[in-house]
């Protein structure tokens, strides 16, 4: 290095005895114009939202959605609406068959994150939950709720399709943080597979959540005795594809909890089973729209049946 700095002192000293100090001058200053350049080059480089080629092994439109912009910043909004009985409609309540701990009122709800895309695969996003109560008889009031951060990413085995999501949550709901649970881990599973050229696909939703509380159980509290200590969810769909674009599909929501009132972690208690009918509308790669109807099949009323709505979609 010390040789490198010698030779370049030798250069510099007979350069500037064969020239002008005018030269001298201007050498110096495209010099340091270059270097400027260059340092600017880098810089918007590295702050750039770059765009990452769409991975051709997803090709189902609520997977591609789900998996949020292919930009290397963006925001992900999910929103839905939980709407009131079809034979009651000034109901302000949602149907809610096992009295379990929860908000069942009618609401409009999702959730609002920043997402840094790492390569066209993966993804890690942080946001918050987002709430208006009763938002057509008149709204009661606007929860933030639920902070998070989530790692996902999207797979490919064999024909299958697959999205796979690992969470952490701070738990601020009022009607959680009652019973004492602060916190949530989470996994949750997407696969479709596309049933040769029929237009037909099953799939199967999947859910674990695991929840942290700061105190044990009140004595006497049935519903803290019910609250579920860890949950499982499974939610098996059938689906037609009319096009690239739109589909109809049904599927079943299968629930199990284990609840905090026994020290058995391996009890499970199911919860009714209720079904879903409606469809899939992608607007665009990153707009997915999709109402339908909730029920519960084995006893299937006016009065248990809501129209609800889901949509996800991303910007920048």
């Amino acid at each position: 290095m010390k040789l490198l700095i010698a030779a370049l002192v030798c250069v510099t000293s007979s350069a500037y005895a064969q020239t002008s100090s005018t030269t001298l001058s201007t050498t110096t200053s495209t010099t340091s114009d270059v270097a400027t350049q260059q340092s600017t080059t880098t810089v918007g480089d590295v702050l750039k939202n770059k765009k990452f080629e769409e991975d051709k092994e997803i090709t189902d439109s609520k997977l591609k959605a789900d998996s949020g912009s292919l930009s290397r910043y963006s925001l992900k909004f999910s929103l839905s609406y939980f709407g009131p009985p079809v034979g009651d409609l000034s109901n302000e309540m949602q149907p809610n068959p096992d009295g379990s701990v929860g908000t069942y009122e009618t609401a409009l709800g999702g959730s609002i994150g920043f997402r840094y895309r790492f390569d066209a695969k993966s993804a890690l996003s942080l946001g918050t939950g987002v709430n208006a109560v009763t938002p057509i008889q008149g709204v009661k009031r606007y929860d933030v709720k639920n902070p998070f951060l989530s790692y996902d990413r999207n797979a490919r085995l064999g024909n299958v399709q697959m999205r796979n999501s690992f969470g952490v949550t701070a738990v601020t709901n009022p009607a959680y943080r009652d019973i004492g649970e602060y916190a949530g881990l989470n996994y949750d599973n997407s696969l479709v597979y596309n049933i040769g050229a029929s237009g037909f696909a099953v799939g199967l939703d999947s859910s674990l959540s695991y929840y942290l509380f700061e105190r044990g159980i009140k004595p006497k509290s049935r519903k803290e005795a019910a609250a579920g200590r860890y949950s499982l969810g499974f939610y098996p769909q059938v689906k037609y594809n009319f096009t690239d674009k739109f589909n109809a599909y049904t599927s079943l929501a299968i629930n199990f909890n284990n609840p905090r009132g026994t020290e058995d972690h391996t009890v499970l208690w199911n919860r009714t089973l209720s079904q879903r009918l409606g469809f899939g509308y992608a607007f665009s790669r990153d707009i997915y729209f999709a109402p339908y109807f909730n029920f519960y099949p084995k006893s299937f009323t006016a009065d248990s049946t809501t129209v609800n709505l889901s949509t996800t979609f991303s910007i920048l």
